[in-house]
């Protein structure tokens, strides 16, 4: 509020699994604490390209202030109103009206937007997106089991993005289907009852898989797993993508 002039400054909204209610929460001794990142949007007038340039550095080394002193990555990204009206309905956009917390601005500002909250307007590429998405965790995840020295630190970000990876695939399933859901424990529910013929032999190791996916989002803990054992898991969930990569594109 101090960045942006107040005539201009539409809202600040918290958006990601906080702001649906379904952001993680860390056990450790000293009592419950986050562990996803904080995506805070700045609705501002005007075009954001534009108000990126004038704001974008101070909002922007905001962030990394806050980041700071909260422990936990916090992002300010730059948009409008008027840009999530008018833009075509995403996977992105879906979640972001579904499941949002106002925290400066009109409780109800995104009521306009509720073409959005439809998930039958979600186009099928958006399976494809998220995939891309993951599985490029996944390669990333890879290139840190290829290292010689692999640290705890390595061991959480490899088990991290293979376990995103897991509950992507029966995500994606749903997406390219017209059945995905705000919610990951809805998502969930309807995975299994999902029953695609084509899929039949690895549907049990979908769901399981998206089970371990939904458990890590609400319960997150840093994993304990040696490399070969996440190895071991990281190959077959590569090749779990792989085939629900070619049942998406058919």
């Amino acid at each position: 509020a101090q960045i942006v002039p107040a005539i201009l400054l539409e809202a600040l909204i918290l958006g990601g699994g906080y702001g649906r209610g379904e952001g993680g929460v860390l056990k450790t001794a000293d009592g419950d604490a986050s562990y996803n990142d904080l995506e805070f949007f700045v609705l501002i007038k005007g075009a954001p390209r534009v108000n990126e340039r004038r704001y974008g550095k101070a909002i922007h080394d905001l962030g990394h202030r806050l980041t700071d002193e909260s422990g936990l990555e916090v992002e300010l990204k730059i948009t409008s109103l008027n840009t999530i009206r008018s833009s075509e309905t995403t996977m992105f956009y879906y979640d972001l009206v579904c499941g949002h917390r106002v925290t400066l601005g009109p409780p109800d500002i995104l009521e306009c937007c509720d073409h959005h909250a439809q998930p039958e307007r979600i186009p099928m590429h958006e399976a494809t997106r998220l995939l891309m998405n993951r599985c490029s965790g996944l390669l990333y995840a890879q290139e840190r089991l290829g290292r010689t020295s692999f640290t705890d630190d390595d061991t959480d970000f490899v088990f991290r993005n293979i376990t995103k990876a897991r509950l992507a695939l029966g995500d994606a399933l749903l997406a390219a289907s017209d059945q995905f859901h705000w919610s990951c424990i809805e998502r969930h529910r309807r995975l299994k009852l999902f029953d695609p013929r084509e899929l039949a032999t690895e549907m049990p190791v979908i769901i399981e898989g998206h089970a371990a996916g939904v458990q890590f989002k609400l319960h997150p803990q840093r994993s304990t797993a040696d490399k070969l054992e996440l190895q071991k898991l990281h190959q077959a969930v590569k090749r779990l993508g792989w085939i629900i990569w070619q049942w998406t594109e058919q």
